[in-house]
């Protein structure tokens, strides 16, 4: 009697159901990692950005020129004072800040309530950050003066860069009023 029995017939299937399984485990892994980092979403953006607009704000309170890293390096501001040009650089900014720094005092005194906004050509969400805010800004006293204080509502709207830079900047509040005050 022949002990070794023709298993042709059973490995056959067994060999299929081996190969499919395989393909199938390799099709849902490749999904997987296709899908494991989708693009981040407009409020993923809008978050990261606001938390970096709140540290903008921190650096500009403790008049740190880290203030200045959050910028790209084409970064522009919108002029939208008194006859001020149709947008100011990074380096006209940083030259006209570190000069006020040195002669006023910044406090945020309004809660960061910051405001998601949109592309100005698609109206779609994109990252923007934006919101209505209160400035303390003071001048010390000196040996003839007296220390003075203005508070001033502003309009602050800052756009970004993929890399989450801040590329274009808003500030629109009576800043050249405050100022005078403080100097009279």
């Amino acid at each position: 009697m022949n002990m070794q029995a023709d298993l042709t017939p059973y490995l056959v299937p067994m060999k299929n159901t081996l190969a499919l399984s395989v393909g199938t485990i390799a099709f849902v892994l490749s999904l997987f990692f296709a899908c494991a980092a989708p693009p981040p979403s407009a409020q993923d953006k809008f978050e990261a950005n606001a938390a970096t607009v709140a540290q903008v704000f921190a650096d500009f309170e403790a008049e740190s020129d880290a203030f200045f890293t959050h910028f790209a390096p084409d970064a522009v501001w919108q002029g939208t004072g008194l006859d001020a040009p149709e947008t100011v650089t990074l380096e006209q900014v940083r030259k006209k800040y570190q000069g006020a720094w040195s002669k006023y005092d910044y406090e945020l005194i309004s809660e960061e309530d910051f405001l998601p906004s949109v592309d100005p050509i698609s109206k779609e969400l994109d990252g923007t950050v934006c919101g209505y805010f209160e400035w303390n800004i003071s001048k010390p006293a000196t040996d003839s003066t007296d220390m003075k204080s203005v508070r001033i509502r502003v309009y602050e709207s800052f756009r970004f860069n993929e890399a989450g830079e801040i590329v274009y900047t808003q500030v629109y509040g009576n800043l050249v009023a405050g100022y005078q005050f403080l100097d009279r």
